[in-house]
């Protein structure tokens, strides 16, 4: 009955001890991790079972993550084939995604398989992005604007262009024709 009277004293309680997770000296290996598990549950109550589960061995998490316990599972689903000519990659590769996003990777799916009709992703140069810089928070708005405005129209004329090569009837659009949405 202490607490009722350090509250009416308008004292907080006293905290329970502070205890230490474990640590030891070879602190990446499997019974470190199994020590900190049991510590997690007695000084807690909950005991996480999945987490103890894992395939490799936590000597390779050294500098990587402090208090080591286990793994927490993510979903895994798999994405493509992407056709891929690239400096470092060439050939058809299926993509692993690891999230718990519904349509994520049925999304990722769609947009590889486009790539694929369309002769896969090729690299063949350094890509750039451009970079700006103005005087006053006005200009920067202004040109904001102005891309914005432009990067509609482009999307426009793209789309159209899509819809033109996707029915024989409209016919087949050049990618330089600027006047593409505007049949």
């Amino acid at each position: 009955m202490t607490a009722p009277v350090a509250a009416a004293s308008g004292l907080a309680p006293a905290p329970p001890p502070r205890r230490e997770i474990p640590r030891q000296d070879d602190d990446y290996t499997a019974a470190a991790a199994r020590r900190r598990l049991a510590f997690l549950t007695e000084t807690t109550g909950a005991a996480p079972e999945h987490l103890g589960r894992y395939s490799f061995d936590p000597a390779v998490l050294d500098g990587n993550i402090e208090n080591f316990i286990g793994i927490a599972q993510v979903p895994v689903g798999i994405a493509g084939p992407l056709l891929v000519d690239g400096e470092h990659a060439r050939g058809t590769f299926y993509v692993p995604l690891a999230t718990t996003e519904g349509t994520l990777v049925a999304s990722y799916n769609r947009g590889m398989k486009l790539l694929y009709a369309a002769g896969g992703v090729v690299a063949e140069a350094m890509q750039r992005a451009p970079a700006f810089g103005f005087d006053s928070a006005r200009e920067t708005r202004a040109k904001g604007e102005a891309l914005k405005t432009e990067a509609e129209m482009h999307f426009a004329n793209r789309s159209a262009m899509i819809a033109g090569a996707a029915s024989p009837a409209m016919g087949m659009v050049s990618a330089d024709d600027d006047k593409a949405g505007q049949r």
